[in-house]
């Protein structure tokens, strides 16, 4: 079993990854350390084939599915950051599990959950990160990765860049040893 702590998943990180039909990506890299929880899966039921890829990586074991008990600390946290009125209840689910168990936060959100990361000492994976790793181990090539790029961008997700190549290129600029 992984000493690596769970990767709990918000709707628009799965998101980026089935409206590209690349659940294969994560499902690589992280393969039984992914956590969906089930107000997130309500989310993603709003576009039915998204929300069938995703239960498809649920039920070949890939992700496991989990409910929050009535009036558990869980519970209780998300009723609270709900009644915010600043968070979608995927990304409010997934941060007040976070506040009672160990776990990175896989989001595309930045502008919400950045300062719950940072405040509650939470690592947060992105999709570009995720992209990333993907392609550092070969599980992608630079086309595919510009591709996939590509396709989330037209399907409305947040990416830090227009492309992969240049996400790349300003990482590296970042990340010189």
């Amino acid at each position: 079993m992984s000493t690596e702590p769970p990767i709990i998943l918000d709707s628009d990180f799965l998101s980026s990854f089935a409206w590209v039909n690349r659940m294969d990506i994560l499902e690589g890299l992280y393969s039984k350390r992914m956590i969906v929880l089930e107000e997130v899966l309500e989310e993603l039921k709003r576009v039915p084939h998204l929300a069938s890829r995703v239960e498809l990586s649920i039920r070949n074991g890939h992700i496991s599915s989990e409910a929050m008990l009535a009036n558990s600390p869980e519970a209780l946290q998300l009723a609270k950051f709900l009644e915010l009125g600043r968070y979608g209840t995927g990304e409010a689910s997934c941060m007040a599990y976070l506040t009672q168990h160990d776990g990175i936060l896989g989001s595309n959100n930045l502008s919400d959950i950045k300062d719950f990361c940072i405040q509650n000492k939470k690592r947060l994976l992105t999709t570009a990160e995720v992209l990333h790793q993907a392609y550092k181990i070969g599980q992608i090539n630079l086309d595919e990765a510009d591709e996939i790029w590509a396709g989330m961008l037209s399907k409305k997700r947040k990416l830090p860049a227009s492309s992969f190549t240049e996400y790349l290129s300003e990482f590296q600029g970042h990340h010189t040893n």
